[in-house]
């Protein structure tokens, strides 16, 4: 079985420990870190050699910056919320950097998702969605054509669980965990089945996720 905490989560718990210690705060979550126009070709390079589209990730509001925490080259993803107020996001390093994820100080919503649409935010007739753990997943699954939502983790609290069955509901929904916690997302599917979604559970083996799989292998898995 895999481990229940994303790396997102250990970092965001390890870096509060360390900003109530007295080191150096970073951003708060009511804002996004500024973009730096600079860096888009850095941007386009990062997720090109991860067989990722910079197209998509661009289409849903994902930039470069050098202020997400530090003055790194980082790709920021805002996160998606019911609560409009709510400016959380994760900023991945694009150049090796550490720690490898940022994210801000201050409150994170309990609903906090990151959502890839594959072609306008917010449009509809989607035959199908993929649950995914984290945003380059979701982003995958958006390439493949379909509705990416990333969990930030493979525990997530009810709210999170209750946002993504509201986005995703009305379509099949592929839950496709990371190769090492096929539990977790089988926990995940009993929840979102529950709530009345129509899910289907993926394993990305021999690939670690779906990120890590060729864009036909993606595909490939996610249809019936």
């Amino acid at each position: 079985m895999g481990n229940a905490w994303y790396d997102h989560d250990r970092d965001e718990h390890r870096d509060r420990r360390e900003w109530l210690s007295g080191k150096p705060a970073k951003p708060y979550s009511d804002r996004l870190p500024e973009m730096d126009p600079s860096l888009w070709p850095d941007f386009d390079r990062y997720l090109s050699l991860r067989n990722l589209s910079p197209g998509i990730a661009r289409a849903n509001f994902w930039y470069p910056s050098r202020s997400a925490g530090d003055f790194a080259p980082r790709l920021v993803i805002p996160s998606t919320s019911a609560t409009s107020t709510n400016k959380f996001w994760q900023a991945r390093s694009m150049d090796g950097a550490l720690p490898r994820y940022q994210s801000p100080h201050g409150c994170r919503s309990g609903d906090a998702i990151i959502v890839v649409w594959p072609g306008n935010p917010g449009s509809i007739g989607y035959r199908a969605s993929a649950v995914v753990e984290g945003p380059m997943d979701a982003l995958a699954a958006a390439e493949a054509g379909i509705i990416g939502v990333a969990l930030m983790g493979a525990s997530p609290p009810p709210e999170r669980i209750d946002l993504t069955a509201s986005l995703v509901h009305g379509t099949i929904t592929y839950l496709v965990c990371d190769s090492d916690a096929p539990a977790a997302m089988a926990a995940i599917l009993s929840q979102l089945s529950n709530l009345g979604v129509q899910c289907r559970l993926r394993d990305p083996s021999p690939g670690k996720d779906l990120a890590d799989l060729s864009l036909s292998r993606r595909k490939q898995l996610l249809s019936d």
